[in-house]
């Protein structure tokens, strides 16, 4: 039966795990803090300890917890810690998300420990607070390593956020060509719809991405698209100066009626 890591001090299931930094034992966040208002040591092996010394077992920042850690952290004295469970998260910018331990290692681009996550059976479309999996992430910061994984693994493609944004969306916003290539190649939908009814294809002309647009349109894509505020692919190239990229779309056909002139 699996179980959970549990608090030294408190005997429950660990809640907002914070870890150590020097002897590296993990304790519910407010138990940890709470000691140490009494007592500036590790109740552990009593090392000195204070809250400065205190680290998130799992943190949106460039911190990457090592495999070996989270390897004993999944199986401590055969005490299972469930790779599934929902953790309450900040974004550096203080926003607050519901996210697993895998949503943020395919964040930060930590290929190592997205593997030892899958093999030790996190659900690779588990979603978060805002119903991202760890592909939408993988494919918003560029981790082609972790998108293979996760789309081998049997990560869904064509998962929707609540905006309705895929990770072909963010792949394309952000000029990630190999991971656009890579969804394509697993059956992404190419004119799916976000809830502004932006397509890939306008994403990749909104930033310049030459080979992105042509890739998008030679699978399909549709040229003179409308967004929810009737703007084409064609609209942002030519508002954003972007030559080429209209040049190529007037060349697939795109127009640009009188009565739908982008005005920003």
């Amino acid at each position: 039966m699996e179980r959970s890591l549990f608090c030294p001090i408190c005997l429950n299931e660990l809640k907002d795990p914070l870890q150590t930094l020097k002897c590296k034992h993990v304790f519910c966040g407010y138990c940890i803090k709470k000691w140490l208002q009494v007592k500036a040591s590790c109740p552990m092996d009593r090392n000195a300890v204070v809250i400065k010394d205190l680290s998130p077992l799992f943190s949106y920042n460039d911190e990457r917890p090592t495999s070996p850690i989270i390897e004993n952290l999944l199986e401590c004295n055969g005490i299972y810690f469930h790779p599934n469970r929902i953790w309450n998260m900040r974004f550096p910018s203080g926003k607050p998300a519901k996210c697993t331990a895998l949503h943020v290692a395919a964040r930060q681009g930590n290929l190592e420990i997205c593997q030892v996550l899958v093999s030790k059976g996190a659900t690779v479309d588990a979603l978060d607070s805002e119903n991202r999996t760890a592909l939408h992430f993988a494919a918003f910061k560029g981790n082609l390593e972790i998108c293979q994984l996760l789309l081998s693994k049997g990560a869904t493609v064509d998962a929707i956020d609540l905006e309705n944004w895929t990770a072909l969306h963010f792949a394309a916003l952000e000029g990630n060509l190999k991971i656009c290539q890579l969804l394509v190649s697993k059956g992404a939908t190419i004119n799916s719809l976000n809830s502004e009814n932006r397509r890939a294809l306008h994403f990749a002309a909104l930033k310049g991405n030459l080979k992105i647009c042509q890739l998008l349109l030679s699978k399909g894509a549709t040229v003179d698209a409308l967004d929810s505020e009737n703007r084409t692919a064609l609209h942002f190239a030519v508002f954003k100066g972007h030559l080429e990229i209209w040049q190529l779309l007037l060349s697939k056909g795109a127009t640009c009626p009188m009565d739908r002139l982008y005005i920003h």
